[in-house]
C-alpha cells in the first residue's frame, strides 16, 4: 500500500516536469516565475514587519510626539518663566503631555508601522525600513 502511493506521487512529480516548460535565461516569462515563487516570502516579510514593528514605530512615535508636546505646552503655560527651558513649567505639562502623547503616538505608530511594512516589506522583505527601525524610515 505505501508502496503504490509512492510510486503514484514519483508518477505525479514526473508527469508534472515533463510538461513545464523550460525557462531561458533572458526569457522574460523567467522574471514571472521568479515573481511568483517570492511571494510567500513577501507576504510574509510584510506580516512579520507589522507584527514586530509595530511596537517599534509606537515607542518611536510616543517619544517623537512627548517632546513635540511638551515643549509647545511649556512655552505656552510657562512662557514668562523660560518655557520649554524650564524644569517646573516641564514638569508641570507633563502631567498633561504623557497621556496625550501615548494616546497619539500610539496611533500613529500603528498606521506608520503599516504603512512601512507593506511598502518596504513586500518590496524588500525583512528589511530595516520594512520593521520601522532605520534613522529615515517615513512619516
Amino acid at each position: 500500500m505505501k508502496k503504490t502511493k509512492l510510486s503514484a506521487l514519483f508518477a505525479l512529480c514526473l508527469a508534472i516536469t515533463s510538461f513545464a516548460p523550460a525557462m531561458a535565461d533572458g526569457d522574460e516569462n523567467l522574471q514571472k516565475v521568479v515573481d511568483g515563487s517570492l511571494i510567500f516570502t513577501r507576504v510574509g516579510g510584510a506580516g512579520t514587519a507589522f507584527v514586530v514593528g509595530t511596537p517599534i514605530c509606537a515607542t518611536r512615535r510616543i517619544v517623537s510626539r512627548y517632546k513635540s508636546f511638551t515643549q509647545t505646552a511649556a512655552d505656552k503655560v510657562g512662557g514668562k518663566i523660560g518655557g520649554k527651558d524650564s524644569g517646573p513649567a516641564c514638569a508641570v505639562v507633563s502631567l498633561v503631555t504623557i497621556p496625550a502623547s501615548i494616546l497619539v503616538g500610539s496611533a500613529e505608530g500603528v498606521y506608520y508601522s503599516g504603512k512601512n511594512s507593506y511598502s518596504h516589506g513586500f518590496n524588500e522583505p525583512y528589511s530595516p525600513a520594512s520593521f520601522s527601525v532605520t534613522e529615515g524610515y517615513k512619516e
